[in-house]
């Protein structure tokens, strides 16, 4: 009865036909802009995902407009009956308030089916249109739509048990759908009630769903508030049958709630969770180089984050943002539940100067305890949550962390390890940075040593010359210190500690002595893996080091014609050889990348038996030879000023043309291993000055370079090789005309059928 009513209704109809135009226009826009994409020959990949889901695609646009439709669909479901009267036959007749109530919400169940079967319709076109079409991403994509129907569904069929009224009944569904999207940013500073809100919320609930992971306790949610609801509506019905007293209704109505929170609170527990990743890269689940790692992990784990009121980031650890922030490490707890989570809260000055600066300006005549009480009630939170950064001396040295929102990693056995946040677009650590947190906790991994005693690059130096960005920079993501790599300076006077994997030796401006240079043959000879480093008018001080390798750094430096540059400015690209054995190379290719070397010496070698070499940069860019037609670039002997002179290619003075090599892979088996050296020509790409330099007209990517080079000298142990299968559906098969008659199919012909079965059951029911 309940379906010939809904279906006998034009606003059922009228709902089906614009959720059809609605859902239409949204794949056909997502289709169009692929479609000229692939026309204007742009590449394309992962198109599934992209269309269907994410938070632009087609799933997320359908859930945003949702709550529009299903009110108006259950307004009336008991709203109806109580004004008509009807419900008086309802209760006579010999059946239960249950079968009342399941009849009802099964016939709003299979109305949604039939929403569902309007997307399954429109997903039918990407099967043929896609290459590789992932089908299992979408159809998990369409469950989790499903979902939401049915639990709108519950919810208005209670509110429309709570009047006589369809208005007021499609409004209280509003009110109520509203609340449960907002929930979980209400009392979050409540450690047990944050839990309970939280997981309330409806907001976000088919994110994981539409997105390809299916979740037990995303499953149990949409199960649990249904049912909620159901019961609700059922205590309404009860009660209006049985005149009960207000304090057993109130106890019901409490009583239902507290079960399904509690039984939600239960679903919640780490250790109790069930998932399916149903993309065919799995991209919601840890790599296996990540869950290799994880698997060695014992005992609890504790993970203790500091946040300061005064940074910049503390919106991203405040207390409000407290279940956020652990929802990332829910790939983590999925494969290792023992985890333990909390947050400490103080109050200290930046540390940097610019942030210091700008905190001052802004909190000018104000001691710190005034600003504290300023801040806390700008943020409305309590000034009794915060401690001066000094309470916490013991469990930490805020101040080395810059007095930044910082998340300390801690072993039962005591070990420590700090993951930050860092300056740039991502600002959280991803997958490779978190992973090399806890292999840190597991693994003994590599130690850097960077020589020093002869003026070699300093990795405590701040300046443009500096190497501090590459070693302990912690806002910077690329760091070695926030990708599993420990370091200490190192003098040759003395044997190389044993404890030193890495070797960096870079820029030396005197000569090593003979002890030195023993000292550094015997690293060398117990198979240690090396960096040396040249740079201007260094070679003789550093032959020395390479000779024994068959390699010479070239007299002169390279110039190279780069378009509004001066052209000692060297933009060096990886070979074919360097993207197979580091594919940092291979994504720094793929993205268009050069790594920048202002200032590089020439590197060339003699075959020496026992070693292999492999070129790993080299100049003399064909693309801009050709833009130019230019000489591309050679080894300047004569020229030393680039701004006032304009070098000249002159062969009679020894200089050599063509593709030379920047950086140059030597390796050989020593004591059963491969031994891995790596020789620069210029030592300013590590530089602070480099890595952070920004030109217009390429794109440097000497951060990428270091990760890839560092990658290969430790074996490939860190940084953590996150990658993952490259999607194979990045082709689609339509072109404009084939859009435009889907666009005629989906926004005219589909709602025009829906029409003329609307009008069909119409005449025929009007006839008899």
């Amino acid at each position: 009865m309940e379906l010939q009513k809904l279906f006998y209704s034009p606003i059922a109809w009228l709902i089906l036909i614009i959720f059809s135009i609605q859902s239409g226009i949204a794949l056909m826009d997502m289709i169009s802009n692929y479609v000229r994409s692939a026309s204007l020959g742009y590449n394309n990949s992962n198109i599934t995902f992209n269309i269907f889901s994410g938070p632009y695609g087609v799933f997320s646009s359908i859930l945003r407009n949702l709550y529009l439709y299903i009110p108006l669909l259950t307004m009336g479901l008991l709203s109806r009956e109580f004004g008509s009267g009807s419900i008086k036959l309802l209760y006579s007749s010999p059946i239960s308030n249950l079968q009342i109530v399941l009849g009802k919400f099964v016939s709003m169940m299979i109305v949604g089916l039939a929403m569902v079967l309007i997307i399954f319709t429109e997903v039918l076109l990407g099967v043929p249109a896609v290459k590789d079409f992932d089908l299992p991403l979408v159809l998990t994509g369409i469950l989790g739509i499903y979902l939401v129907i049915c639990t709108y569904a519950a919810i208005g069929l209670f509110m429309s048990s709570l009047t006589t009224y369809q208005i007021v009944a499609a409004i209280g569904t509003f009110a109520t759908l509203f609340v449960l999207g907002q929930v979980k940013d209400v009392w979050q500073d409540v450690e047990f009630v944050r839990d309970i809100t939280y997981w309330l919320s409806i907001s976000g609930r088919s994110g994981t769903l539409i997105n390809g992971l299916i979740c037990s306790e995303d499953l149990l949610y949409f199960i649990l508030v249904t049912g909620l609801f159901i019961a609700f509506t059922l205590f309404r019905l009860k009660g209006l049958r049985e005149k009960s007293p207000s304090y057993i209704s109130f106890a019901r109505y409490l009583g239902a709630f507290s079960i399904v929170a509690a039984i939600g609170y239960v679903s919640t527990l780490p250790s109790l969770m069930a998932y399916y990743d149903s993309s065919r890269t799995k991209m919601n689940t840890l790599t296996e180089n990540s869950q290799e790692v994880i698997s060695k992990l014992k005992g609890k784990i504790e993970l203790t984050t500091y946040v300061n009121i005064f940074d910049r980031f503390y919106s991203f650890g405040a207390p409000i943002a407290q279940k956020r922030d652990m929802d990332r490490y829910k790939q983590y707890s999925r494969f290792y539940p023992n985890m333990e989570f909390s947050y400490k809260y103080y109050y200290a000055l930046p540390i940097d100067e610019r942030s210091l600066k700008s905190h001052q300006s802004r909190y000018e005549g104000l001691t710190e305890e005034q600003t504290l009480e300023k801040v806390c009630d700008i943020y409305d939170v309590n000034t009794n949550k915060f401690k001066p950064a000094t309470a916490y001396a013991e469990e930490i040295d805020l101040k080395v962390e810059l007095n930044r929102m910082v998340t300390t990693i801690k072993t039962e056995d005591g070990k420590k390890i700090n993951l930050r946040l860092f300056d740039d677009q991502m600002v959280y650590p991803d997958e490779s940075q978190i992973t090399a947190a806890f292999k840190n906790l597991v693994a003994d991994l590599p130690v850097v040593g960077f020589v020093k005693g002869h003026g070699e690059r300093d990795v405590n130096d701040y300046g443009s010359r500096g190497y501090f960005t590459i070693t302990e920079q912690k806002p910077f993501r690329y760091a070695l210190k926030n990708n599993g790599f420990d370091f200490k300076e190192c003098e040759l006077y003395v044997p190389v500690p044993k404890n030193i994997n890495i070797l960096v030796i870079a820029d030396v401006k005197t000569s090593f002595s003979d002890k030195e240079l023993q000292n550094l043959t015997n690293y060398i000879n117990r198979g240690g893996n090396l960096i040396i480093a040249c740079d201007l008018k260094r070679q003789e001080n550093m032959n020395p080091l390479v000779d024994q390798f068959g390699v010479t750094f070239m007299d002169g430096q390279i110039v190279e014609h780069n378009k509004n540059y001066t052209l000692d400015l060297v933009t060096a690209q990886p070979t074919k050889s360097a993207k197979e054995l580091m594919y940092h190379f291979s994504q720094l290719s793929d993205r268009g990348g050069v790594v920048s070397m202002n200032g590089v010496v020439g590197i060339s070698y003699k075959e020496k038996k026992g070693y292999s070499y492999t070129p790993i940069l080299t100049s003399d860019v064909v693309e801009q030879q050709k833009a130019l037609d230019s000489l591309g670039s050679w080894n300047e002997l004569q020229t030393t000023d680039f701004i006032d002179d304009v070098p000249q290619y002159n062969p009679e003075t020894g200089e050599t043309l063509g593709a030379l090599t920047t950086a140059l892979a030597v390796t050989r088996q020593v004591n059963g291993k491969e031994q891995k050296i790596m020789i620069l020509g210029d030592a300013d790409c590590l530089s602070n000055g480099e890595l952070m330099q920004q030109r217009t007209g390429f794109f440097a990517m000497n951060y990428s370079m270091v990760a890839g080079m560092f990658y290969w000298l430790s074996d490939n142990e860190v940084p953590i090789d996150v990658r993952r299968p490259t999607p194979p559906d990045d082709k689609i098969y339509l072109n404009k005309d084939d859009v435009g008659i889907l666009k005629i199919l989906y926004k005219v012909i589909i709602p025009s059928l829906l029409a003329l079965c609307f009008l069909f059951i119409w005449l025929r029911r009007k006839g008899r």
